[in-house]
């Protein structure tokens, strides 16, 4: 099997886990923020939801995004039209897809490819590790979603 083969499959696989996790929260606690301080499920829907976006012109283009504050205050805007859990699922399927479309479409000679990236401060990513990196932030967000359930009294798996 190819790497892209595997990345796209559990791209989508993380999608559908964190969808199902999420509707699994009660439609009244989809914005409560614990402690105050905390991202609530549909926050971090909003992100799932605009992420696909994120990475797609780096797979694509090979270069790495403007990340100043302006693109700070753009990504925040798109975030926050996501108004219900629907929409930002409907959007986050949308987005997955495009970027699983261009992950699929990596040629093997190019997986190594590195690109210096803003994030974290700046960061040296391989196309490969940029190919998982919506799927790693899936997985992160499932994990705090989850942990959002369980302060509901949510024991089930989801």
């Amino acid at each position: 099997m190819r790497f892209q083969d595997q990345a796209v499959r559990m791209t989508h696989r993380a999608l559908d886990d964190i969808v199902r996790s999420a509707r699994a929260v009660p439609q009244d606690r989809l914005a409560w923020v614990p402690m105050g301080f905390s991202r609530s499920v549909l926050s971090q829907m909003r992100e799932i939801a605009a992420a696909g976006r994120w990475f797609l012109p780096i797979l694509r283009d090979r270069e790495a995004p403007e990340f100043d504050s302006h693109a700070a205050r753009e990504a925040a805007r798109i975030r926050r039209g996501f108004k219900t859990l629907d929409q930002c699922v409907d959007a986050a399927r949308a987005n997955t897809s495009a970027l699983c479309e261009a992950i699929e479409e990596l040629a093997d000679e190019h997986l190594d490819d590195e690109l210096h990236l803003p994030f974290g401060g700046g960061v040296t990513l391989s196309l490969a590790d940029v190919a998982m990196l919506h799927h790693n932030n899936m997985v992160y967000h499932l994990g705090q979603i989850n942990q959002l359930q369980l302060m509901l009294g949510d024991r089930e798996m989801h």
